[in-house]
């Protein structure tokens, strides 16, 4: 399990060149939260509550889509006049998986129904591109190179969103049918904290 503590989001955000805004109560705070999760794929970090910004749209502005510039987006326009794509990241824990679970692959939008049996849900599409980002600015490595995660945003035309694909391209956001299925799609699920 990879879990970050406030201070290593935040020098990684910079290394991104984003400003983080989490203040000392709340480093305090986040950084005295037991996580016991025994999963080896998993990766935790905490958002401040001060998150103006941390949205699809403001990364990608701030990060760019050249490709020789990691991490990029792959220049896919179509989500620049989405809603989901302005929303920011709630504050608090994110725990997701870092690759997708094999029983989720080729399945449909509405098989993430099950997960709530195992205390799973749906990320954010903005929560997988945070988990995606802060990985690469450390390591140079490129998570859910071959996949896709179902995410719980909606689309305009009654699709849902999928991030993934991140390579030598860029991150992939897409978007689909809910009965669309596929070889590289999964879901990389988030854990429900209580």
């Amino acid at each position: 399990m990879i879990s970050l503590s406030p201070d290593e989001v935040e020098r990684r955000l910079q290394v991104l060149g984003i400003r983080n805004r989490f203040t000392p109560q709340e480093k305090l705070v986040l950084a005295t939260t037991d996580l016991v999760l025994p999963e080896e794929n998993l990766f935790a970090f905490p958002t401040p509550r001060d998150r103006i910004g941390l949205n699809l749209l403001n990364l990608r502005g701030l990060l760019g889509t050249d490709p020789k510039h990691q991490p990029a987006f792959f220049d896919h326009p179509w989500y620049l006049e989405e809603a989901f794509a302005t929303v920011d990241c709630e504050p608090g824990w994110h725990v997701l998986e870092s690759v997708v679970l094999p029983d989720s692959i080729s399945q449909p939008f509405h098989y993430a129904s099950s997960l709530g049996e195992r205390n799973l849900g749906l990320p954010s599409a903005i929560e997988v591109t945070l988990m995606l980002f802060l990985h690469f600015a450390e390591t140079r490595e490129h998570l859910l190179h071959k996949k896709h995660t179902w995410c719980r945003d909606r689309a305009s035309m009654n699709r849902f969103v999928t991030v993934g694909a991140f390579g030598r391209n860029g991150l992939f956001v897409s978007g689909h049918a809910a009965d669309f299925a596929s070889r590289g799609l999964g879901i990389c699920p988030k854990y429900k904290l209580s």
